[in-house]
């Protein structure tokens, strides 16, 4: 009887220090990512006092600013945020870690205690199916902070049970999961020789005019929106809502082929796209280039760059590294140290200075590659490995999806429209 008092004793004294020390944590899967729930969910949120935090005594639009403002939400009456700054027309607040605005009008800006988030690095994003509401607790019954606008990509920080949780004004902000869908990531298209059908000698790394005239028709008819590399980075890090209809169009090596027939069709639907510069390459040829699709390869002039800058952002490729070892078979950058592959990203980049990415040559990388890549500057780093651009890698490890004339223009729609999935 001594005996199993004293075990008694011993499981609830270590019961008792479990607690003290934080409370039973249940490990939940969900989509690759694993939550903790107790003690740790607790400290997520705490109370804090801000010098100036805004109530507006109407419903008041928010808005992101772009070239233009866009709305993305409606703040609701009687409801305190955060404010960080304003100017003569607008308050300025946080939406995840963007800046965003409510236009001046009737409201209080005063010193006030606030719920407020603790960690607020960017979990994923959201995608809004139609107008959603922004409660302030995990409660449907709950009042509602703000409603966000339909078909945005909006950045969530947390994830629990059957809400995500979002921040604005520096507040916590619950969605319910059976508002909205789970943004699996941006789409972001990578092409290299772009030639009419007739022309084509191979479908490795080429894509006819007529399949891209048919893809680029298609992202009009529907509405997409064509990214930048830098919205990009601003997406990953939760500083940007991006509409449901985006892509990001990159090309690689600066082939003269896509001068000749990507540009025209870009430019004649507005979009832009990324050009990924092997900047060695640019020299081959002096002044204005004849196009001869018989011939070899032909590559961009620094004429060319000038020429084409309001269709394509030029990016890096590096300068001398896009070839293949002979024996291995693998890119040569693999065999350099991150002295050498930085000095050659520094050459690089003296020809696009304005670069953000990196598109790794055969998407071949080493950690010596990210590592010159960060010192040299650059933001994103794009792989050749099949995916979405999303929280799931490093912003140097973005995944894009390879278009030949291989691909079908149902496969096309189906990754563009976000319904394409992988092991």
């Amino acid at each position: 009887m001594r005996k199993i008092s004293s075990k008694l004793s011993f499981v609830v004294c270590l019961i008792v220090f479990i607690m003290s020390i934080g409370a039973i944590w249940i490990l939940v899967e969900s989509q690759g990512r694993v939550f903790a729930q107790g003690k740790e969910a607790e400290r997520f949120v705490t109370k804090r006092v801000f010098e100036r935090v805004l109530t507006v005594q109407e419903r008041q639009p928010i808005y992101m600013k772009g070239a233009a403002l866009t709305q993305i939400g409606e703040l609701e009456a009687d409801q305190p945020v955060a404010i960080t700054g304003e100017d003569e027309a607008y308050y300025e607040l946080r939406l995840g870690n963007m800046t965003a605005f409510v236009r001046k009008g009737q409201a209080m800006v005063e010193k006030k205690r606030l719920s407020t988030v603790v960690h607020t690095e960017r979990l994923a994003a959201v995608h809004t199916l139609q107008k959603t509401a922004v409660y302030e607790d995990a409660d449907l019954q709950s009042s509602v902070i703000l409603e966000l606008e339909e078909g945005f990509r909006y950045p969530i920080v947390r994830e629990e049970e059957d809400w995500y949780i979002l921040t604005i004004g520096e507040r916590p902000g619950y969605i319910s999961k059976q508002s909205v869908a789970m943004d699996a990531g941006l789409p972001v298209l990578v092409y290299h020789q772009v030639l009419p059908r007739e022309s084509m000698r191979t479908m490795d790394s080429t894509i006819s005019l007529e399949a891209f005239e048919q893809q680029m028709g298609y992202l009009a008819d529907h509405h997409f929106e064509t990214l930048t590399a830098h919205q990009l980075y601003d997406y990953l890090e939760g500083r940007l809502v991006v509409p449901s209809k985006a892509v990001l169009i990159t090309f690689d090596d600066g082939l003269l082929s896509t001068k000749e027939y990507a540009y025209p069709v870009l430019k004649q639907y507005g979009f832009r796209a990324l050009q990924h510069i092997i900047s060695s390459r640019t020299d081959r040829a002096q002044g204005a280039q004849l196009f001869d699709a018989e011939g070899p390869l032909q590559f961009f002039t620094a004429a060319d760059l000038e020429e084409l800058a309001d269709v394509f952002q030029f990016e890096a490729h590096t300068y001398e590294l896009h070839s293949l070892n002979k024996v291995s078979g693998e890119g040569i950058a693999l065999d350099r140290s991150k002295e050498e592959i930085l000095l050659d990203l520094r050459q690089n980049i003296e020809q696009v200075p304005a670069a953000v990415s990196l598109a790794y040559p055969y998407g071949h990388y080493t950690e010596d590659f990210i590592a010159a890549a960060k010192e040299a500057g650059v933001l994103i780093g794009f792989t050749t490995t099949e995916g979405y651009a999303n929280r799931k890698t490093s912003n140097y490890e973005v995944c894009r999806y390879g278009i030949t004339e291989k691909k079908s223009f149902e496969q096309f729609v189906a990754y563009v429209e976000g319904d394409m999935t992988w092991p």
